[in-house]
């Protein structure tokens, strides 16, 4: 394969996941094993500096990617870089695939940069959320003027190099419910995080659970569990102040989402 990126070349001006799918396309016909290497090189040095932005912003344990930055740290999470140009190849193009397929442009912004610090902030102050959840694992924030086609938000589990499970959130433009506030979609995605962090599996709930469930008289059976037990987290955190007016669960008892509190907090507390 004949090299045909230039020096210096980086994916430093794309914005857009669109604009994204096209990169790699490009790449995967045209890189060599010496392109692939110098562009994952250039994207672990941008993961380095938004981990020690992180730092000295404060909150070492989550990042909130916009744009280029989002574009950029997409690659890296999702790029398992290969000894063989053609595996590389081939996961770039995979990659490509999916966005053109899964992903539309609508140029909206659903949750602003700022709300999900808010929120973060929050999930650390109630739950010490990034200590006790997060450890030693960085939770990327990705914030997508963008729709997926299946998926209103969602959150990516992943299982890392040292066999630890760690995950990313992906906040896009909903497409199905209308009902949510960003605040509370964007707290119901860290509540996948928090059952990833005590089952391993997103799909799998404590066996604990059953007693909340139980006590506000809810079936198991007659839902989602796993959606349910993140719906349930992000009412424990709904009830503080600063989002009062984020929480769309307004028929939902008081007592019930302080009962979801001591739970959580139970939990995290014993991780």
């Amino acid at each position: 394969m004949v090299s045909k990126r230039k020096d210096g070349e980086s994916m430093n001006g794309v914005t857009k996941l669109s604009e994204l799918a096209s990169c790699l396309k490009q790449a995967a016909s045209t890189y060599s094993q010496h392109d692939y290497k110098q562009l994952h090189q250039e994207l672990r040095a941008r993961y380095e500096q938004q981990i020690m932005e992180a730092f000295m912003d404060r909150h070492p344990g989550w990042s909130v990617v916009e744009g280029n930055a989002a574009c950029m740290m997409y690659l890296y999470r999702n790029w398992a870089f290969a000894e063989k140009t053609e595996e590389n190849a081939a996961q770039l193009k995979a990659l490509a695939d999916d966005l053109i397929e899964n992903y539309e442009e609508c140029g909206e912004e659903f949750l602003t940069a700022e709300s999900a610090a808010e929120a973060m902030s929050i999930a650390d102050r109630v739950y010490d959320f990034s200590h006790r959840v997060l450890k030693n694992q960085h939770l990327f924030i990705f914030l997508f003027q963008e729709r997926h086609k299946k998926e209103d938000s969602f959150c990516r589990c992943m299982r890392m190099a040292d066999g630890s499970v760690a995950a990313d959130i992906y906040m896009l433009v909903p497409h199905t419910d209308h009902e949510a506030t960003p605040q509370s979609m964007f707290l119901h995605e860290l509540g996948h995080c928090i059952n990833i962090a005590l089952t391993g599996n997103p799909e799998v709930v404590p066996e604990d659970f059953a007693l909340v469930t139980s006590l506000i008289g809810v079936n198991q059976d007659d839902c989602d569990v796993s959606e349910f037990f993140a719906h349930c987290f992000a009412m424990s955190l709904l009830i503080e102040p600063d989002l009062l007016n984020s929480d769309p669960f307004k028929t939902v008892p008081l007592n019930h989402k302080q009962m979801f509190r001591t739970y959580f907090h139970y939990k995290i507390q014993n991780l």
